[in-house]
């Protein structure tokens, strides 16, 4: 066996092994999650426990920076077994992913604690006016997703000169991408949500606050990545985005699938003699859904191999390659075509909470 094949073997083993070790504390508490509109800290806690917040933290920092196909394996299988835990695992791990555009003391600073968790949302816009070595910071930011649990939050803002926006070479405003402590910021409790309240994605809001330079991005081209994120990992730059939204889809698809089968196998709809598991619709039905998810998951793991092929040469992937970007359209059409079939036929059975399609429809 070739050393690549035997070392990508090994991560996916590490990966499996992770994922079993966490999958019983993730079932105990994804009903509390749900109640409590933020992920049980015992959730928490197994995510850490299994080094799975740090999956793309520099080895630099002590992290793990995983190979990106069995770290997107991974992030589907957890959202499999609890949606809002695959989304906050892999939302904080792209935003760590990012942390690339700031300086080495900035990232050193935050990668320090291994327990690191960051959080935050890059919209709505919010105000930054310079001051000396940094600048100050007023803004309210949406989809804090993990907020509860991140000592480092993250926002973007426009650069303002007085009570204007300061404006670039070409007439456009100029934005940073700021990272922050938790600790400065207010959250603003308005997750109020139908579907994945578990994720606890609520507002930040940062009032006058300092935060220095070293912590700060102006918006340009992702081609200077800190000392720390030089390997081949970093050059995916922003299409690790859609390939990892698309996974959690994939896996909460799956998710709605299982319980779809799992309510087939028992369920004789009322005022009818034939089970639905026994029916030519709802098979045919299930096995559309299976292939599409299958289909999609070929699509997805396909394009992430290729891309990461790609980086390995030394290049970063651009804008402009949309056959990695496409997952865009999986990520969506994943979850929501997929999920269709369950909700059809769970629709005989709104009345009991053994389907949970709430729990994982956003």
């Amino acid at each position: 066996m070739p050393k690549g094949e035997l070392s990508m073997s090994a991560t996916a083993q590490s990966t499996s092994d992770r994922v079993a070790k966490i999958e019983p504390i993730l079932r105990a508490h994804a009903a509390q999650a749900e109640i409590e509109r933020r992920l049980a800290p015992q959730a928490m806690a197994a995510l850490h426990d299994a080094g799975i917040m740090r999956t793309w933290v520099p080895k630099a920092y002590g992290g793990l920076q995983m190979n990106p196909v069995p770290a997107l394996k991974m992030f589907e299988e957890i959202s499999r077994i609890d949606s809002a835990a695959g989304w906050i695992a892999s939302n904080s791990s792209i935003i760590a992913f990012f942390c690339q555009v700031i300086s080495d003391q900035g990232a050193a600073e935050m990668f320090s604690d291994p327990q690191t968790v960051v959080a935050g949302g890059w919209f709505p816009p919010g105000k930054a006016v310079p001051v000396r070595d940094g600048y100050r910071l007023t803004g309210q930011w949406a989809f804090g997703s993990g907020c509860h649990y991140a000592n480092w939050l993250t926002g973007h803002v426009l650069v303002n000169d007085g009570d204007k926006p300061r404006l670039d070479a070409n007439g456009n405003p100029v934005s940073l991408i700021t990272f922050f402590r938790a600790s400065e910021a207010e959250i603003v409790d308005n997750w109020n949500t139908l579907g994945m309240r578990g994720t606890g994605s609520h507002d930040v809001r940062l009032n006058n606050v300092f935060v220095p330079a070293t912590r700060c991005f102006v918006l340009s081209a992702l081609d200077r990545p800190s000392s720390a994120f030089s390997g081949p990992l970093y050059r995916f730059g922003l299409w690790i985005v859609p390939l990892t939204i698309a996974t959690v889809c994939l896996g909460i698809a799956r998710a709605a699938l299982d319980d779809l089968i799992e309510l087939a196998k028992g369920k004789t709809p009322s005022y009818t003699q034939t089970p639905l598991g026994d029916r030519p619709v709802v098979q045919d039905r299930i096995a559309r859904a299976r292939a599409l998810i299958e289909a999609g998951q070929h699509y997805v793991y396909g394009a992430a191999a290729e891309a990461w092929e790609y980086v390995q040469s030394g290049r970063r992937i651009e804008m402009a390659q949309d056959s990695f970007g496409s997952c865009r359209i999986v990520r969506r059409r994943s979850i929501v075509e997929r999920c269709r079939p369950a909700a059809r036929i769970g629709r005989y059975n709104r009345h009991s909470k053994r389907i949970p399609l709430p729990a994982v429809l956003p």
